[in-house]
């Protein structure tokens, strides 16, 4: 798939539970979960990245305001400390992450998840806690493996012809591919996206990207940026 880019990584701290089978003392409600923020760039210019929490910290990375397909930056957040965020960044190597302001950014909440199973092939999104679409899709091959982690929604891409490679809708995602640096002049970002080749669904064939039906990625149109993205 073409060059697709952006950001987010799901933080979900389960419960406590304790050593009688995980029961609440006395009744007490159990902890909540805490929730899944996004961090939305709102600087006029480039977004900063540190490697550590601190306005003196090295700085790895200069993110443009918007990605190379024209999305505004959205990233998943991991941590937040004394008016820093820990962000999970959309470059090589896969699992990057790095600390910005937060002053430079607006926490949201997000809401839905999706996760890819790889043995299974299969693509679960939940919205609310509730399953939204379970459906199978195409995966990459043994030279060409999708990668897996945690990643997060980039873009979301209407391809201008519908009925071609990519399908009616695409999503980019914060993943690179292991083997590929270029494809078809992109830098070997992975998206989530239709197909006009239906049958292969449920087979290990693209170059690292996961292949919906078309109905299925009409589906996943409504999915936000900053969206967490499991695959496993």
């Amino acid at each position: 798939m073409r060059s697709i880019a952006t950001v987010l990584t799901a933080l979900v701290i389960a419960g406590t539970v304790s050593a009688c089978g995980g029961t609440q003392p006395d009744g007490a409600p159990a902890p909540a979960a805490e929730e899944t923020l996004r961090a939305v760039s709102t600087t006029d210019g480039s977004l900063t990245v540190r490697r550590e929490p601190s306005a003196e910290g090295a700085v790895l990375t200069r993110l443009s305001e918007s990605t190379a397909l024209g999305s505004p930056r959205v990233l998943l957040v991991e941590e937040r400390r004394d008016g820093w965020v820990k962000v999970a960044l959309p470059v090589r190597p896969n699992g990057s992450t790095g600390w910005v302001a937060e002053d430079d950014v607006l926490l949201e909440p997000v809401r839905g998840s999706v996760r890819i199973d790889l043995a299974k092939r299969r693509l679960v999104y939940t919205l609310d806690g509730r399953q939204v679409t379970s459906a199978e899709v195409a995966i990459g091959t043994t030279r060409n493996p999708t990668p897996t982690g945690d990643f997060f929604v980039t873009d979301r891409i209407r391809p201008a012809d519908p009925d071609g490679a990519y399908g009616a809708f695409a999503l980019g995602i914060s993943a690179h591919s292991e083997t590929l640096t270029e494809f078809a002049g992109g830098d070997g970002q992975i998206g989530i996206h239709g197909t006009n080749a239906i049958a292969s669904i449920g087979r290990a064939v693209s170059h690292g990207c996961v292949r919906v039906t078309n109905d299925v990625a009409a589906l996943l149109a409504g999915i936000p940026l900053g969206t967490p993205v499991a695959i496993r």
